[in-house]
């Protein structure tokens, strides 16, 4: 597949692009013929391939300027122009890789000449959807993801699992199933028996915050002059009450804790985070795992560390 504008130009001026023949060069498979009615040569293409050489000067002009805004620009244009192209030919590759700049979700899917995110629990309001134009999203950073959503009511994106995990994984960011319905239930996730399904259905939007927000707590996603915390988003999972007696499900409560304390010793602030959950009248309060400790764990520290005291 393309992924230059060098390589886009070079492939857009192949006969199968101008004449339309009925086998794809990008994948070698029979495909409709991707001409304009009648015309024997599809212009919007041609166009498209002298816009690539226009694109390829511009940025080749930019680029000798050196200063860091220019070159910034001379991305911004190869990669708005890799993306127009890569819908013009029935490919989402680029767009699918990027996260959306609002809510840090892979949820962005290319829209009438713009990326348009389909994760509810980012639009502005409901009924609407989050659309940036290629350059400006070329030009945006990642989003900084929001930490887990939840569905009310029956939501209009309910899928399958395999179904939401086949669709992360176009991003690049695939995660297992088993993975994906195990986080699910980490967070109490709704899910929905619909007619007709084997399977429980979940929404994609609230399945797209849980794997955002796990990557980037795995990942120790760097965010301002810093590392984020690895419970950043995560304050569900991190800050319960599944540690005291009282828990109702402890098979869950056990898998919860041993999730959250993984993620902890991964992260760059657990010495500090864990010295300040040990103080007298820490902040951390009674309940969920601060500093890889859960609440009776550092309850039995200060009990001794008072003792040795006296």
């Amino acid at each position: 597949m393309p992924a230059s504008v060098e390589q886009w130009t070079a492939a857009l001026e192949q006969t199968y692009w101008t004449t339309g023949r009925r086998t794809d060069p990008l994948t070698a498979s029979r495909t409709a013929t991707r001409t304009e009615g009648s015309a024997p040569v599809n212009t919007s293409v041609l166009d498209k391939a002298h816009e690539g050489r226009q694109v390829l000067a511009r940025a080749e002009r930019l680029t000798r300027e050196g200063t860091p805004l220019a070159v910034r620009e001379a991305a911004a244009i190869r990669d708005a122009f890799v993306m127009e192209t890569e819908e013009l030919t029935g490919h989402t590759e680029t767009v699918r890789t990027r996260s959306c700049p609002a809510c840090g979700c892979f949820t962005l899917l290319p829209v009438k000449g713009r990326a348009q995110c389909i994760n509810r629990h980012c639009a502005p309001r409901p009924g609407l959807r989050r659309r940036w134009t290629y350059r400006d999203l070329a030009q945006a950073k990642p989003g900084t993801p929001r930490g887990v959503q939840r569905s009310t009511g029956y939501p209009a994106d309910l899928r399958s699992m395999s179904f939401i995990a086949d669709f992360l994984a176009q991003s690049g960011h695939a995660v297992p199933q088993a993975t994906l319905t195990r986080w699910a239930k980490l967070h109490n996730l709704p899910s929905h028996k619909v007619d007709g399904e084997r399977a429980h259905l979940y929404s994609l939007s609230d399945i797209a915050t849980v794997h955002a927000a796990q990557l980037a707590a795995r990942e120790g996603q760097l965010c301002g002059d810093g590392a984020r915390p690895a419970c950043s988003g995560l304050a569900d999972l991190f800050y319960n009450t599944d540690d005291q007696a009282g828990a109702m499900d402890q098979s869950l409560a056990r898998r919860r804790i041993e999730v959250a304390k993984d993620l902890c010793s991964e992260c760059p602030f657990i010495d500090p985070c864990r010295a300040a959950a040990l103080k007298p009248n820490s902040k951390h309060g009674q309940h969920g795992v601060a500093g890889g400790l859960t609440a009776r764990e550092r309850r039995d520290i200060k009990d001794r560390t008072g003792r040795n005291a006296r």
